[in-house]
């Protein structure tokens, strides 16, 4: 065989590598598109098949990889999490992460993450999103563990007082939802409420959550100085005002000596 010749088969051999490689890329792609497109109609299961079809033809794909972890977070959130550590695309897949956390019930793994990934907003979506199957301790584990993370930082206290307060709505959610537990949890609302007040004693909102749940579940005097209070920075705000003569009318019961906000704070 000529020189010329053997440089030619030799040259041929390279482009058709070239093209079974492109080809394999391509069609990786392609069942990767096709998956997203299940993932969006919600067929999670549907779309898991076909970024396995893609992930035989390129298995170190950081996109599909990703993508099937997306797909697996409600249905196998343990095999998301080994998906987002295998794409290691950055802050995405580190906020992905979290999510897979949150599912395991591992609040502070998912706190830490959602904080590296500068992810607050997914955080309390997430949040939002497990309270609204009804699963409010596991909502609350995790605003409770970024109260945690947030407390040694002085420069944080304006997000760990926003910590507090969605600690304490939550709790109060919680009592609606769960009227067998429902003292329980106005006490834990109470408390979160009083901590978010104290640390940002200003907050006109923080102080009107912590009086009117004082007024519908604790001590009706602490209401009515939280209310007062309320009224001393903003002269004849509406809810407070309407609140205090709620408290101070002709038949207004009298502050039980038990009030159930003297209970400790939770932890």
């Amino acid at each position: 065989m000529s020189r010329n010749v053997l440089i030619a088969v030799l040259a041929a051999a390279v482009v058709l590598v070239a093209l079974a490689g492109a080809w394999r890329a391509l069609a990786a792609w392609w069942f990767d598109d096709l998956g997203n497109l299940r993932l969006a109609k919600d067929d999670a299961g549907g779309a898991v098949v076909l970024f396995d079809r893609g992930l035989r033809l390129a298995p170190n794909s950081r996109l599909l990889l990703e993508d099937r972890g997306r797909a697996e977070l409600d249905s196998d959130p343990a095999m998301a999490l080994a998906d987002f550590q295998a794409a290691a695309c950055g802050a995405a897949c580190i906020a992905e992460m979290g999510d897979a956390e949150a599912r395991l019930g591992n609040p502070g793994a998912a706190v830490a993450d959602y904080l590296q990934a500068n992810a607050a907003i997914r955080l309390a979506a997430m949040e939002d999103r497990i309270a609204a199957t009804g699963r409010y301790d596991d909502a609350i584990a995790l605003e409770t563990a970024l109260a945690q993370r947030l407390s040694g930082d002085v420069l944080l206290r304006a997000d760990l007082a926003a910590a507090y307060a969605k600690i304490g709505r939550l709790n109060a959610q919680a009592g609606i939802a769960t009227p067998q537990r429902a003292g329980e949890y106005h006490r834990r609302a109470i408390a979160s409420f009083k901590r978010a007040t104290d640390i940002a004693p200003f907050n006109e909102g923080y102080l009107l959550s912590y009086a009117t749940a004082q007024m519908d579940w604790g001590d009706k005097d602490a209401a009515r100085g939280a209310f007062e209070h309320v009224l001393a920075l903003h002269p004849h705000q509406a809810d407070a005002e309407a609140a205090l003569a709620q408290l101070d009318g002709p038949g207004a019961p009298s502050p039980s000596p038990a009030s159930p906000a003297s209970s400790p704070p939770p932890t």
